[in-house]
């Protein structure tokens, strides 16, 4: 609509008018369909809102366009800030020790656990489990078949297991 149309006392009406021209305008600026509409709806709306800041005799599409390109850099500029923020409470997260309260428990709990099971499978599971002694040094430091530590470390882990109440693939 041009300068000199006539003013009608509804705003909506003008404002309407210029809807198609937005559109093509908000799609150069946001080079997506759905964004474009985002914009477009969100310049309507702040046109209706501030339309008694419009001049009568005034460019009507240069002022919508004006306020549109100001919509747009408001939105990017929040979005800037929205993002640097999130990267920081990102890089924050990976600073941040989280409690060690639950380590401690499980780690007393282990221990307790290992304390329960004979002094031959304590021996396999810390040496084959805890120190990763291979099969066969372990049988060697104990003077003892590689097959006998496999299964000593076998039955000492499925009752820690049990003690510990975990699953096959826990432990």
């Amino acid at each position: 609509m041009t300068s000199n149309a006539p003013m009608h006392a509804d705003p909506g009406i003008q404002i309407e008018a210029q809807i198609p021209d937005l559109k093509r305008y908000a799609r150069s600026l946001t080079r997506t369909e759905d964004d474009a509409n985002d914009l477009v709806q969100d310049c309507v709306e702040r046109a209706i809102l501030k339309w008694h800041l419009y001049r009568p005799g005034t460019n009507l599409r240069s002022w919508l366009f004006t306020m549109m390109r100001n919509v747009f850099i408001s939105q990017k500029r929040r979005e800037a800030v929205a993002n640097r923020y999130m990267a920081q409470v990102v890089h924050d997260d990976t600073m941040i020790a989280r409690p060690n309260q639950m380590h401690s428990v499980y780690l007393k709990e282990t221990v307790k656990a290992l304390d329960a099971l004979s002094s031959q499978e304590r021996a396999a599971v810390q040496m084959l489990g805890i120190d990763e002694m291979s099969h066969q040094d372990a049988a060697a430091v104990n003077s003892l078949p590689v097959g006998t530590m496999k299964s000593r470390l076998s039955r000492g882990r499925a009752n820690l297991r049990t003690v510990l109440q975990m699953s096959d693939g826990d432990l």
